[in-house]
């Protein structure tokens, strides 16, 4: 029987996370992608690993991405909302939180971030479903939204039940702030 090595161990560990987890040399170079974070940003780790996070950082937002880094180094942590760029190309928001992680001797030698998706970020709804939680966001009713898409009312009730179990909402009112946030639909007012 072989030992796992504590660095084995720890990357297996991070790999089985379902929050994104990305080490940075003192340089801004990723050292560890795990899979969380292949999952959120659809680059591989084999794609990141010696690079700069830039690929994943919208252009208008590099300069901003270099300034949290250089808080973290430092005051040792920063948090916040961004916007980050799926392989894909389109746009997603995350909270990130920043670590600086130090050596036993208390030196500067990696910075850890911590990165979770907004709610209702990178969910992926039919253009059935859209369409439906347009509606719910204009805060039609069911019978309305079934008139309009002519479409039974059973039907737009299965499309709700399946819109909130996507977005990880209890009500309407959750999906349609969740659905503004996350850009899935445009608000009201800046409708044309």
């Amino acid at each position: 029987m072989s030992v796992l090595t504590p660095p084995e161990c720890l990357e297996g560990m991070l790999d089985v996370l379902d929050v994104a987890v990305v080490a940075l040399d003192l340089d801004g170079r990723v050292q560890f992608w795990n899979r969380a974070s292949e999952q959120l940003s659809g680059w591989s780790r084999q794609e990141m690993i010696g690079g700069t996070v830039d690929r994943v950082v919208p252009e208008a937002g590099r300069e901003e991405r270099r300034k949290v880094v250089a808080r973290t180094l430092a005051e040792g942590q920063a948090t916040g909302v961004y916007s980050r760029l799926h392989r894909d190309g389109t746009i997603f928001h995350i909270e990130m939180r920043m670590h600086l992680i130090r050596e036993r001797q208390g030196k500067p030698h990696c910075i850890i971030a911590l990165v979770k998706p907004l709610p209702g970020h990178g969910v992926l709804l039919t253009s059935r479903q859209r369409e439906v939680l347009r509606h719910i966001a204009s805060g039609r009713t069911n019978e309305d939204i079934a008139r309009t898409l002519v479409i039974s009312r059973r039907t737009v009730e299965r499309h709700v039940a399946q819109i909130l179990d996507k977005l990880g909402v209890d009500n309407r009112a959750g999906a349609a702030a969740v659905g503004v946030a996350a850009a899935l639909v445009e608000p009201e007012a800046t409708r044309i």
